[in-house]
């Protein structure tokens, strides 16, 4: 079987992964609301998928309450973390009109995900206090600061706004970068690209950013301190990447 085969026959079972799945889970999470349950989902579609991960950096931080903050290049960006991050009972900020899809959106209601409407400031301002709020019960956060997918890789501007929600909440920033998600699943494409080997996706996990004694006024220093460490993970990535490369064209030879 021809490559291009392979990966469409692969893309076919992914799909059905999908068809099959959602509509049950997301009735069984509108009746049970166990956060669990999009752990598993995302768990299965990346095996299913063949996708692993492999943590650089300083690694996950000590268990506890954090505002996780990642680029955003892929749809796939969402079960990589989920999975990564199982431990912390994260919730996203996603947006609008993903909450409109039968099934698939109610199970995000269901579970607690937060609607964004990026065209709407009031609306922006009120999803910004319901996160602030659902932080003083013990949740994490996962914020995408772009807003939305690259479609290079390349980082885009960062929302300001995303940076009211730590300082607000007194809650600590992990910056996370992802690389490799872009390749598999470019944003507008519907098809997955699987390479010949294994489908390794990377995540550079950066230094933690305190927030306690921070107020408002800091919003701007906080976003360029995160934006600068998304950007050292990034550059870290691609490196670990090309020498990886490099050495399994060495062992070939």
């Amino acid at each position: 079987m021809t490559g291009f085969l392979k990966n469409l026959f692969k893309n076919f079972l992914i799909y059905l992964y999908v068809i099959l799945t959602v509509p049950p889970m997301g009735l069984l999470a509108c009746l049970i609301r166990k956060k669990v349950l999009a752990w598993l989902w995302c768990e299965g579609l990346l095996r299913f998928a063949g996708i692993r991960i492999r943590i650089l950096g300083k690694g996950l931080p000590p268990f506890g309450q954090y505002i996780f903050m990642s680029n955003h290049q892929s749809q796939l960006d969402i079960p990589v973390l989920e999975s990564l991050l199982r431990d912390y009972d994260i919730r996203f900020l996603a947006k609008q009109s993903l909450f409109k899809i039968p099934f698939f959106g109610w199970g995000l209601s269901a579970l607690g995900y937060f609607p964004v409407e990026r065209e709407d400031p009031k609306e922006g301002l009120k999803s910004i206090l319901a996160c602030v709020e659902a932080l003083k019960k013990g949740i994490s956060l996962v914020i995408f600061p772009e807003g939305t997918r690259s479609k290079t890789g390349e980082l885009l501007p960062f929302k300001k706004g995303g940076m009211l929600i730590p300082l607000k909440a007194q809650v600590a920033v992990c910056p996370i970068a992802i690389w490799g998600t872009k390749d598999l699943l470019p944003k507008g494409s519907l098809r997955f690209f699987f390479p010949k080997g294994k489908a390794w996706v990377y995540v550079y996990v950066g230094e933690i950013i305190k927030t306690k004694g921070l107020n408002l006024r800091d919003k701007e220093s906080l976003l360029q301190r995160v934006r600068e460490e998304i950007s050292l993970g990034l550059e870290t990535c691609k490196k670990f990447k090309e020498e990886e490369e490099r050495l399994w064209e060495r062992s070939w030879r």
